[in-house]
């Protein structure tokens, strides 16, 4: 492939297929927009650049009118006769087909447009494109918490024009006030496109996620308390007594998850209660966080801040810190109607009672990871009575002011893992995954009636950009176990039932062997799919290590009981042992595995792991 040249409206590149070298002249929209400073990270392993934006309005006098602006307008020069693809992902949306991988071939003259849905960045579509050509291609990720739009049309000379950023812009800003608008990152690759890919997935595990643990500590393997009891029936008592017992049966589990409806009204219409039941819990979280502790795991416990519901605590004592929606579709309508609150990060008084209150909870109660959830469509919010030039200025403020609560949260606990959540998987831009983990991933799980389809599925698709990501049971059965693998697991059984324990017993002795090795490159070995019909399969594998990981799931109407695949990222004169978990070991080399290897089920619905170590 010829070397191509990328002209950024923000930041010109010129990057070459065949060598990793980035240039970075001056940016040409600081002579044209008033105010606007761009800070600029090469990453030279990865042939990448990220840049982002910040608007600083004059001191004194008014402020000039921002309208329409973009993080990222430039083009991406393909030679003239080039077939371009653009690779990209639905995102979340509580659905069976999360995370599902498309394909579109760009046509001359056709504007293709992808954006988020209601006001978290990878609701209904993820933040992340791979324009591919023959031969090496370009990936362009955008880094904001709230709703975005990106565009990409090719032309006639090969040349695809890229746009992204912001949806809506007509704002003046306050006399000095500095905001910072979505980020960019761009990466060229040469190879295929699951070159590119994996070249991304590296990207993201080295420079986009948090860096004060390492990744196998950052993930946690964990008991959930849920898997006995709901979530507003949790107590005190009943905690602290669980913990004890979890702990008895001597399961290799680092962390105890506390998740939804342990404060005041439970979980949902007690949002906006911040303090923990005064009947169920009169201490507060903290004797639960001590006896935790006392077991050597980590406490992990969850909050919303960012919600609150009619006639809670927030609501009557701090109504201007809160926005109401209007304007919601018929589907959403329910937010209006049950009285759902956003709380105002833009506002420096809310955000900082958010911060304090949080951050005392967090010593109090001695967690080690805090879940962030976030169960609203902000947009409805953030745009009620918009005045004409302040058309995205609430969005702005509210997204530049989570960044801030989740980076002092960091500051004063260096040591806590921020977990986010949003609903599922709905916040995963690249801003967020630098400062926080994903251990939920979509809310369609194990109670859908398409599982285990689904939750296979969507770790087909997520790989193809998440590299620390998985989902664990809530069943013991070989099937549930085997579907939520991944760089972390959950398990939300019934810890009182010895037969589940002996199952989740002898499935974690093999888990957490290869564990690691998601962490690696990743390949599909067959489409995605949720179709009962079908198989799917994917690897992945561990360059610096020489292993790897095969999974393959035979749905429950797949009529062959064979599948055959063929391996990716071996060495072709390697010889390696091929184990299967389920019994029998055979060596064949690298050339071999990549030329196909056959993998039978003689069950159905069943489920096949291959461990593959090159032998020395």
């Amino acid at each position: 492939m010829k070397p191509f040249c990328i002209l950024i409206g923000v930041l010109a590149l010129s990057v070459s297929a065949s060598a990793d070298a980035i240039e970075r002249p001056a940016a040409p929209l600081r002579e044209t927009v008033p105010g606007l400073r761009i800070e600029t990270q090469a990453y030279p392993d990865q042939a990448a650049t990220e840049w982002q934006l910040r608007l600083r309005a004059p001191e004194a006098g008014e402020s000039p009118l921002y309208e329409n602006l973009k993080s990222a307008d430039f083009e991406v020069a393909f030679p003239p006769d080039a077939k371009v693809r653009l690779h990209w992902n639905k995102g979340s949306h509580s659905e069976p087909g999360d995370f599902e991988p498309k394909t579109n071939p760009l046509v001359v003259g056709e504007v293709f447009s992808l954006e988020s849905f209601g006001g978290r960045s990878s609701d209904g579509v993820m933040p992340y494109f791979n324009l591919a050509g023959e031969g090496g291609g370009l990936i362009v990720a955008v880094g904001w918490t709230g709703d975005w739009k990106a565009t990409f049309e090719l032309q006639a000379n090969g040349k695809v024009r890229v746009i992204a950023g912001l949806k809506r812009t007509r704002f003046r800003l306050a006399p000095d006030e500095e905001v910072r608008l979505p980020s960019i990152l761009a990466l060229n690759y040469s190879g295929d496109w699951i070159d590119g890919q994996n070249k991304f997935r590296r990207l993201m595990l080295a420079h986009h996620t948090p860096k004060n643990h390492p990744p196998m500590t950052l993930m946690p393997v964990e008991a959930g308390v849920h898997g006995i009891f709901p979530f507003n029936e949790t107590s005190e008592d009943k905690l602290v007594k669980l913990a004890s017992d979890v702990a008895a049966l001597k399961l290799p589990l680092d962390c105890y998850h506390l998740d939804a409806g342990w404060n005041e009204g439970g979980f949902p219409k007690g949002q906006g209660n911040p303090q923990a039941d005064p009947i169920r819990f009169p201490n507060g979280l903290a004797p639960v966080g001590a006896a935790v502790r006392k077991t050597g795991m980590r406490f992990l416990a969850w909050f919303e801040p960012e919600r609150a519901m009619r006639g809670t605590w927030l609501e009557r004592e701090h109504p201007d810190w809160l926005l109401k929606p209007t304007g919601t579709p018929d589907r959403l309508r329910y937010q209006e109607r049950d009285g759902f609150y956003l709380l105002d990060l833009g506002n420096p008084k809310a955000r900082q009672w958010a911060i304090d209150s949080i951050s005392e909870e967090i010593t109090r109660s001695g967690l080690s990871f805090y879940r962030q959830d976030f169960n609203l469509y902000p947009s409805y919010f953030w745009h009620a009575d918009e005045k004409p030039d302040e058309v995205g200025l609430r969005e702005i403020r509210h997204i530049n002011g989570l960044y801030a609560f989740l980076d002092e949260l960091a500051r004063r606990h260096p040591e806590l893992i921020l977990d986010n959540c949003a609903a599922g998987g709905r916040r995963l831009d690249f801003e967020m995954m630098r400062r926080c983990i994903i251990l939920w991933r979509s809310d369609s799980t194990w109670g859908d009636k398409t599982f285990p389809q689904n939750v296979q599925a969507m770790t087909h698709g997520l790989s193809h950009w998440l590299p620390l990501h998985g989902l664990g049971a809530a069943a013991t059965d070989e099937l549930a176990l085997r579907s939520g693998m991944g760089a972390c697991g959950g398990f939300s059984i019934n810890y009182r039932n010895p037969k589940a324990v002996a199952a989740l017993r002898t499935h974690l002795d093999s888990y957490l062997k290869v564990r690691p090795l998601y962490t690696g490159d990743y390949f599909p070995l067959t489409p995605h799919s949720r179709d009962t019909t079908s198989w799917i399969a994917w690897q992945f594998h561990r360059a610096d290590l020489n292993e790897g990981i095969v999974q393959a799931f035979r749905r429950p109407d797949a009529a062959s009981d064979t599948l055959t695949v063929k391996l990716r990222g071996l060495v072709p004169q390697q010889s390696y042992e091929i184990e299967n978990l389920d019994g029998g070991k055979e060596v064949r080399t690298g050339a071999e595995l990549m030329r196909g290897h056959a993998i039978t089920l003689s069950e159905k619905p069943a489920a096949a792991v291959l461990v593959l170590k090159a032998i020395q």
